[in-house]
C-alpha cells in the first residue's frame, strides 16, 4: 500500500492531517512511525496475519482497559480498533497506537520488576474472555522431530528420546494464558523507566513457566557457557522475588526452568524452519544443536539442586 493512500486514510478515518510516514520494518506486518500532532505507531497488516493481529489487538485493549503498560491503541473516528480496507484485492488491517521512544531494558538490573509485570500479566490473563490457541507436546517438541524425519536426520533418536524425557518432566504442569514469544526485546522502556509489554500475536494456552523461562533465559542460543548459566541463575531468582507477588508458581514449576531451557530449542528451532523451510539448515548445524542440548543436561542437575536449595530456604515462592 502506498504512502499516499495511507495518509489519506490517516487524515479520513483518524482525524490525522498531513501526516509523514518513516518506514520501520518490514515483516509481514509492514510498520511505520507516523509523524503527525503527536507520533505514533503504523501496521499495515496483511490477510495472511489477520487473525493474529485481531488477537494481538484485542489483548492489548483489555489490557489497557485494566491499566497495564502496553502501548495505548488509538481509535478510529468511529470507535474501531482496527481499520479494515482492500488493496490490490487483498484485505489489509490497519493498527495504529502511540509511539513508545524506547530502550530495551538490561534485565540484569531489572529482573524483579520485569517479574512483577510478567506476574501482573499472567494474573490479568486469567481472566481475559476470549479462548486461545492451546500449545502441547505436538507444538513444543513434535513439529521439530517431524521437520528432522524430513531431513532424514541420522541421530534423530538421540532427539526424540530426548524430546520424550523433557516433556515428561513438563506434561503437567498448571496451563495458563501465556504471550507465548515474552523475550526480552517485547519489553520497552521508555526514557522515563517505565517498562511496557508488547506483541500479543502469538498468545496462547500453555503452561505460564514457558514465558518465564523465555524472559530469564541469559544462554546464548549457540554457545553454552558457565559464565551464562550463572547469570540466568540469578536472573531467575530476581525475576521470582517480583513474579510471585501477583501470580504464585508451585515447586514442580519452579524446577521446571531447565527443562524448558532445553524444550525451547526445540520449538524454535520448528518455528524458523516453518518461516524458512527445511533447508535453511544443514546436517552441521542440526548436530551441532545436539551438542549444546546435552551439554545442557550436565547443566541441569546443578541448576535445579541450587533451586531447591532456595525454595527450601524462602517459601514465598510458593
Amino acid at each position: 500500500m502506498d504512502e499516499k493512500t495511507l495518509q489519506d486514510i490517516l487524515a479520513l478515518n483518524y482525524g490525522i492531517e498531513s501526516p509523514s510516514l518513516e518506514f520501520l520494518r518490514e515483516g509481514g506486518t509492514t510498520t511505520y512511525i507516523v509523524n503527525g500532532r503527536s507520533k505514533y505507531l503504523l501496521k499495515v497488516i496483511g490477510s495472511a496475519f489477520s487473525d493474529t493481529a485481531r488477537q494481538s489487538a484485542s489483548i492489548m485493549r483489555y489490557l489497557e482497559g485494566n491499566g497495564f503498560p502496553v502501548p495505548k491503541t488509538i481509535l478510529t473516528k468511529s470507535g474501531e480498533t482496527i481499520f479494515e480496507t482492500e488493496a490490490d484485492g487483498e484485505k489489509i488491517l490497519i493498527v495504529l497506537m502511540d509511539f513508545i521512544d524506547w530502550d530495551e531494558p538490561e534485565l540484569e538490573k531489572c529482573a524483579s520488576e520485569v517479574g512483577r509485570l510478567v506476574g501482573r500479566f499472567h494474573q490479568l490473563m486469567e481472566e481475559y474472555p476470549s479462548e486461545l490457541v492451546y500449545r502441547d507436546k505436538e507444538f513444543f517438541i513434535g513439529r521439530y522431530i517431524e521437520f528432522l524425519r524430513k531431513k532424514k536426520y541420522p541421530r534423530i533418536k538421540e532427539y526424540e528420546e530426548l524430546g520424550e524425557r523433557l516433556w515428561d518432566k513438563v506434561k503437567n504442569l498448571p496451563q495458563g494464558n501465556c504471550h507465548g514469544d515474552l523475550h526480552r526485546g517485547n519489553l520497552l522502556q521508555n526514557a522515563d523507566g517505565k517498562i511496557y509489554l508488547v506483541d500479543f500475536d502469538t498468545a496462547c494456552k500453555a503452561p505460564v513457566m514457558f514465558d518465564v523461562m523465555v524472559m530469564c533465559d541469559m544462554t546464548d542460543y549457540f554457545n553454552l557457557n558457565q559464565e551464562d548459566i550463572e547469570l540466568t541463575k540469578v536472573v531467575y531468582r530476581e525475576f521470582l522475588s517480583g513474579y510471585v507477588g501477583y501470580h504464585k508458581l508451585n515447586r514442580e514449576e519452579i524446577l521446571s526452568f531447565p527443562h524448558w531451557v532445553a524444550i525451547r530449542h526445540f520449538q524454535l528451532q520448528a518455528t524458523i524452519l516453518e518461516i524458512y523451510g527445511v533447508d535453511c539448515i544443514d546436517e552441521g548445524f542440526i548436530d551441532g544443536q545436539l551438542f549444546w542440548l546435552n551439554k545442557w543436561q550436565e547443566a541441569i542437575p546443578g541448576f535445579t539442586e541450587e533451586l531447591e536449595e532456595k525454595n527450601g530456604r524462602e517459601t514465598e515462592y510458593d
